[in-house]
């Protein structure tokens, strides 16, 4: 055998070892809330790969559930827009927080990738490009071999390297690769504060418009205790009518969901 295909295989036996262990992937996020506007929301993201399974979730997430992890018991803040863990069954878990409820769906991840000739490089990869429809959304993705993990951000997968760049044709949402980091903080994925509770999708569905149709229900019935204050700090009674309006209002302008085809249709 020719010294050069040794070492080749030896390379790659080296890499294969290297990736089957625990990584953290980083990822910039850029998105549209809302279509009609050029604004756009910019986050910090994580993919973690872990035991043969994976979760993607943001960077201010990942933090809160690794306080937790250790046993805290304060207050934090986290930011779980885009949770979702992939296990070793293909199938993706997304988590959907709706008032103090926390929502598991599962489904199975079907992915019909196309890989196209055209190469490049990106973020100092050889990076190959390949395009996918799913879920309402053209995208196009640039993956590389040099790194042989068939991940990616949010439930994409299943390409032969690491996708490291991955945008919808509307220019509605982009991932982008900013940095990969051998071990992490390894923690249980759901190792939410409140156990999730598994929905269907038309289930989910009917709980987001009931959120819209009533988003304070819990704080006038008084399951939820809330206080209300002016500038002053003087207490004053809500006007659950008027912030009912300005929620309804903020979702419908808000409503580009990155599954584009499951986007809510509110009255």
């Amino acid at each position: 055998m020719q010294l050069k295909t040794i070492i080749a295989i030896l390379l790659f036996s080296f890499a294969q070892n290297f990736y089957s262990q625990d990584i953290r992937i980083d990822y910039n996020l850029v998105y549209k809330e809302d279509t009609l506007s050029s604004e756009t929301v910019s986050k910090k993201m994580v993919l973690l790969v872990q035991d043969g399974e994976s979760r993607f979730c943001t960077e201010k997430q990942y933090q809160v559930d690794s306080l937790r992890s250790i046993g805290f018991k304060g207050f934090a803040m986290g930011d779980h827009v885009f949770d979702a863990v992939k296990d070793k069954q293909n199938r993706s878990s997304k988590y959907y927080y709706i008032l103090a409820d926390v929502y598991k769906l599962t489904e199975p991840i079907q992915l019909d990738w196309k890989i196209e000739k055209e190469v490049a490089e990106k973020y100092g990869y050889n990076c190959q490009k390949a395009t996918l429809s799913y879920k309402g959304r053209d995208w196009e993705a640039w993956f590389t071999q040099d790194i042989p993990l068939q991940e990616g951000p949010y439930v994409f997968k299943g390409l032969p390297g690491l996708i490291v760049e991955m945008e919808d044709k509307s220019h509605s949402y982009k991932f982008s690769f900013s940095g990969l980091k051998k071990g992490f903080h390894k923690m249980d994925f759901e190792g939410f504060s409140a156990k999730p509770m598994d929905i269907s999708r038309s289930n989910l569905k009917k709980a987001m418009l009931d959120y819209y149709n009533d988003p304070f229900r819990e704080m006038r019935t008084g399951n939820v205790k809330a206080k209300f204050k002016d500038e002053k700090g003087n207490d004053v009674e809500p006007d659950f009518r008027e912030m009912t309006k300005k929620t309804q209002s903020f979702l419908k302008k808000n409503n580009n969901p990155i599954e584009l085809s499951e986007a809510i249709k509110y009255p």
